[in-house]
């Protein structure tokens, strides 16, 4: 069951979206959400963090790394911190934004914060009202997700994990970079786990991009154990993209409804 405190932020961040009137993409304004609650957007020479919510006095102030110069980068920490602002979490104090992050002192704590600023700027700037009939789709690939970073501005890294949450598919993004899987993102109805870590199958996708530096753009059947931990001999199907400046690739692995009774997802 998710944390209910995921579920709250999630709540927060729709509570703000009606009270702005957010009704279409071209609404989702996070300079404007920023506005609303009073809060400044500065820019600064930040070592480390992307962005950092700071309180000075009756102010408060989101500092925006000088460095961060893509758009779809800046207004998700933009909304990540507007998340910590009205989750309350702790912020850091005025001298300590000169530190490398995560040089200050730390604070023991039973939450994960950034989950919780993550889930609110997710809903934010993808809000689930807009998207689920787009989610709705079957067969599954990275054709909606590439919508999503379109319309909403966010990074296909982003709206890749969006999709996934609010898909009832089968389905799953996986972040690859130096022949391993750095994250797994699955949707509610895809039951198996991809452990981060697990060095890539020679049988994917994902593989052949740091085999040979290239791969096809577009959705292909492959061996289920590519991904999974299985015997059973049945195919999936992936999508993967790539990235070449960056060495990584994000791929969408959709499960069949032929497949889903023998890999035990029913």
């Amino acid at each position: 069951m998710r944390d209910p405190r995921i579920r709250d932020a999630q709540r927060r961040a729709k509570a703000l979206l009606h009270r702005c009137g957010v009704r279409a993409p071209e609404h989702v304004v996070v300079e404007a959400f920023a506005a609303r609650l009073g809060v400044e957007l500065v820019e600064a020479p930040l070592d480390g963090a992307t962005a950092q919510l700071v309180r000075i006095g009756a102010r408060t102030v989101i500092f925006v790394a000088e460095r961060v110069t893509d758009p779809a980068a800046r207004r998700f920490s933009i909304a990540h911190e507007l998340g910590h602002l009205l989750l309350e979490h702790p912020s850091r104090a005025p001298d300590e934004l000169c530190r490398p992050f995560g040089s200050g002192p730390r604070v023991l704590h039973d939450r994960d914060y950034e989950a919780e600023a993550n889930a609110f700027a997710s809903e934010l700037l993808m809000p689930s009202e807009l998207l689920l009939r787009a989610c709705e789709v079957s067969p599954v690939d990275l054709q909606v997700p590439r919508r999503i970073a379109r319309d909403y501005h966010v990074s296909i890294l982003a709206s890749a994990r969006r999709f996934t949450e609010l898909a009832s598919e089968r389905c799953a993004a996986v972040f690859s970079a130096r022949r391993e899987v750095k994250w797994f993102a699955p949707s509610a109805t895809f039951t198996r786990d991809i452990a981060r870590g697990k060095r890539l199958d020679s049988a994917s996708l994902a593989f052949d991009y740091f085999a040979t530096g290239a791969i096809p753009d577009e959705p292909q059947p492959v061996p289920a154990d590519a991904w999974l931990e299985t015997s059973a001999e049945v195919e999936i199907v992936e999508h993967s993209i790539f990235s070449a400046e960056l060495g990584t690739v994000l791929s969408m692995l959709w499960i069949p409804e032929r497949s889903a009774p023998r890999l035990g997802m029913l």
